[in-house]
């Protein structure tokens, strides 16, 4: 595939599947409820806000992968960077629910209890693992990206006749 073809494919696709990544914890929460014998409209708020959440950051996502593509110096970089990102992103999406529903059971239980609707847990949960994924696709393409600056900095304290032009050294009379 031409490399214009991928530039506008990828993006667009990698969105699709950052939605999916997103939708995916709802839906086993959904399946499960309608297993247990819940199965009434109760678990689609749930899918809801997941869908609403899922689009926006699936927008997000999907614009950041095309500005990489574009002031990626490497490409390998951005792949690495987004790979990530998806992977704190399927991990933060699990992990952080399951990790609330077994840690603070009796106080969403009396959060529920009083009336609060539990979605709105379940979006701020959601909310974290987004904004989690996106700082570290955000840091490990900027970590992986070449500075020139920082690096001429970098060599010029570590070996300081290395970073000068080599012009300087020749002070050979004319």
């Amino acid at each position: 595939m031409r490399r214009q073809v991928v530039d506008r494919i990828a993006p667009p696709i990698y969105g699709a599947i950052d939605f999916a990544v997103i939708m995916t914890p709802a839906f086993a929460m959904k399946v499960a409820s309608d297993r247990g014998g819940m199965g009434d409209a109760d678990g689609l708020d749930l899918l809801i806000a997941s869908g609403l959440l899922g689009v926006v950051h699936a927008g997000i996502a999907s614009a950041r992968l095309h500005h990489e593509e574009h002031t990626a110096v490497r490409r390998a970089d951005m792949w690495i960077a987004a790979v990530d990102a998806l992977v704190v992103l399927a991990l933060a999406a699990t992990v952080l629910p399951a990790a609330v529903l077994w840690g603070w059971a009796d106080e969403q239980a009396s959060i529920a209890n009083h009336g609060y609707p539990v979605v709105l847990l379940w979006a701020g949960v959601q909310v974290a693992a987004v904004v989690l994924a996106e700082i570290v696709g955000r840091f490990v393409f900027w970590w992986l990206e070449p500075h020139p600056r920082a690096q001429v900095r970098f060599r010029h304290h570590v070996f300081p006749f290395a970073a000068r032009p080599h012009h300087v050294h020749d002070r050979s009379p004319s």
